[in-house]
């Protein structure tokens, strides 16, 4: 992306085109790593905030957006500590009847994924976040969360495993979001 260089001169209208490209998936990160929807948007703020303090920093050792979301991630993380927000884990019993989710929609379709991954604990759904909403390659990943990359592997592994318990316990065959 060429607006890094722009802004780390303190172009503004390179910022404006630099978040109006991003900030649409970063807040999707934000928001499905939080589950808040207040603390994304502040979240979001603080971003772009820091990009636009730090971008001459940046050494353009990973993709831009790759370098943002790991901004982002960081800023939650912090919040997370400051705030001693523990991870929850999923519940034996899903609070569902089967077939409740039946969908015919894309529409429908992504309502339903996005509510399974809210049900996944924090590290399977950031993992399948990465990997599938932001379309991020392991490697990229590994850098951001600062793990290896088989770990990535292995939890992205794990995190589809639950997502299909998550989807069994909704009532959801495979063939339904298809």
């Amino acid at each position: 992306m060429l607006f890094i260089k722009d802004v780390s001169r303190e172009d503004e209208r390179a910022f404006k085109q630099l978040y109006d490209y991003t900030h649409q998936k970063t807040f999707q990160y934000l928001y499905r790593l939080t589950g808040n929807r207040e603390l994304a948007e502040d979240l979001l703020i603080e971003t772009y905030t820091e990009i636009w303090k730090s971008a001459g920093k940046f050494q353009g050792r990973s993709k831009v957006h790759t370098w943002i979301i790991g901004i982002a991630r960081n800023l939650a993380m912090n919040e997370f500590r400051k705030n001693n927000i523990k991870e929850f884990e999923l519940d034996e019993e899903m609070p569902c009847l089967p077939n409740q989710f039946a969908c015919s929609s894309a529409c429908e379709r992504s309502t339903i994924l996005e509510k399974a991954l809210d049900l996944l604990p924090r590290k399977h759904r950031e993992v399948l976040d990465c990997v599938f909403l932001q379309e991020m390659g392991y490697e990229d990943i590994s850098h951001i969360m600062g793990i290896p990359v088989s770990t990535v592997k292995t939890r992205v592994f794990y995190a589809k495993e639950k997502l299909r318990t998550v989807f069994g316990s909704m009532g959801i065959k495979k063939d339904d979001l298809l």
